[in-house]
């Protein structure tokens, strides 16, 4: 009866690990595994598989932009361990400039990025945005 229990404790410890290190990662995200607190991966998309005690994903800071019924913009900061992988853009607002040659004109500016390199962009950048 004994080695019944310690069976199924075992049994449970052992599911419970398969469980917690199964990582479904969606298309276009990838997320950076930490083994240890140094950086040791990026997992792609798929079902991948890590050692839940020694791995952990890297837990990053992402602002995004929601617009409320006002039309005004909220930013939203959160924390995330999965990184987008799309093009983002930000629409910046009109703004009164002067030219050389004393001209009052408006401008709109639109900016386009993409991640293309997880490792950098989670170690090497301060606030990463997220739209």
């Amino acid at each position: 009866m004994g080695t019944l229990i310690i069976v199924g404790i075992i049994a449970f410890v052992a599911i419970l690990f398969a469980i917690l290190g199964l990582k479904t990662i969606s298309q276009s995200e990838t997320m950076v595994i930490e083994r240890l607190g140094k950086y040791h991966s990026t997992l792609s998309a798929g079902i991948n598989i890590i050692w839940p005690i020694l791995d952990k994903p890297r837990q990053i800071y992402c602002r995004y932009i929601k617009e409320d019924y006002d039309g005004n913009n909220i930013i939203i900061s959160r924390l995330s361990d999965k990184i987008d992988l799309r093009e983002q853009v930000y629409d910046f607002p009109e703004q009164n400039v002067i030219t050389k040659d004393n001209v009052t004109t408006r401008i709109n500016a639109l900016l386009y990025f993409q991640i293309t390199d997880p490792i950098k962009a989670v170690y090497e950048i301060d606030n990463l945005p997220n739209a």
